[in-house]
């Protein structure tokens, strides 16, 4: 917790999902811009450089909703955008995604909060009935669009964080590509995103952003940036939209986290995914930076490159 003193006049804002990707880049955009921020997590030691960001942090598990009363009292505002990418059984898309961001907004609601900002997925309202995972933020949508309180749903395309995949395929010297690449995103980095939440937190607008980043890019493209990046040459395999979306409905009955992210992939590999350009951060400069930082990392007696594993979600 920042020893920073309490100023009565200062706005609250709850901040859920502060140790993921960018739920730490939201924090410090809003402590930016005057807000007093209280950080919502499971564990205060993942916070990391965020915590110099948050003037108040509060531990408990949004899935139990016992463990987050109190959470909102006295807030103005709150941000949520919490949800797992894993491929892990457990826990699954409709207890995080879902059912954790519905009990926190009804904590939010009940507590009088004014002001709810949620991060769904580009298009999801149209695609919801193309991947449960989809389905499982716009859910949470529909509750939003009854509260009592004012909300605005943002809708990005793919994270910054999200491309690392690509990186490390081309690292490991062959990506591959979902669908014949036809279509096009455009992919946004964190902080960009964050100035949009920023922008919507402190506005009585409640229309729904669809934002990207300032480039489109088709996947081949995106591809070409990763080997280029990596210093290794093209190598691409493809594989037919339609075959992921098969193999996602065939394994979802015994892992619904894989089939649910799979058929999710099999959506934006046939589907532009283009939102509103914004922002100042160009994806091919992140996949230089990245690969200086696992040169440096690995040390000159490694003699290659050490990557993290891509983030298993936004939480």
């Amino acid at each position: 917790m920042n020893s920073s003193s309490t100023d009565p006049d200062q706005r609250t804002v709850v901040v859920c999902g502060a140790t993921g990707y960018l739920g730490g880049h939201v924090a410090r955009a809003l402590h930016a811009d005057g807000w007093r921020v209280r950080a919502l997590v499971r564990d205060p030691s993942r916070l990391g450089d965020t915590a110099e960001y948050c003037d108040e942090v509060f531990v408990g598990h949004p899935t139990d909703p016992t463990t987050i009363e109190g959470l909102f009292d006295g807030a103005d505002a709150a941000f949520s955008s919490i949800g797992i990418r894993s491929f892990r059984r457990s826990p699954s898309f409709r207890d995080v995604d879902e059912l954790a961001n519905l009990h926190l907004v009804d904590a939010a609601e009940r507590a009088g909060v004014d002001r709810f900002v949620f991060v769904s997925i580009l298009r999801g309202d149209e695609f919801r009935d193309r991947s449960p995972l989809i389905d499982a933020r716009e859910r949470v949508v529909d509750r939003l669009r009854v509260a009592s309180m004012s909300s605005t749903i943002i809708r990005p395309t793919g994270f910054f964080n999200d491309m690392a995949a690509f990186r490390q395929m081309a690292e490991r010297g062959r990506v591959w590509l979902i669908g014949d690449d036809q279509t096009r995103i455009n992919p946004i980095h964190g902080a960009d995103l964050a100035d949009v939440i920023r922008q919507a937190a402190a506005s009585d607008d409640t229309t729904d952003r669809n934002v990207g980043g300032p480039d489109v890019l088709t996947q081949s493209e995106i591809a070409n940036l990763a080997f280029d990046a990596a210093d290794r040459p093209t190598r691409v395999t493809r594989v037919p939209s339609r075959l992921v979306t098969a193999i996602g409905r065939l394994i979802g009955p015994l892992n619904p986290n894989a089939g649910a992210n799979l058929r999710m992939f099999a959506v934006m590999g046939e589907t532009d995914m283009v939102g509103e350009p914004v922002g100042s951060h160009h994806l091919a400069d992140e996949y230089r930076q990245a690969r200086g930082d696992a040169t440096v990392a690995a040390g000159p007696h490694r003699g290659g490159h050490r990557l993290g594993h891509l983030p298993a979600g936004q939480e």
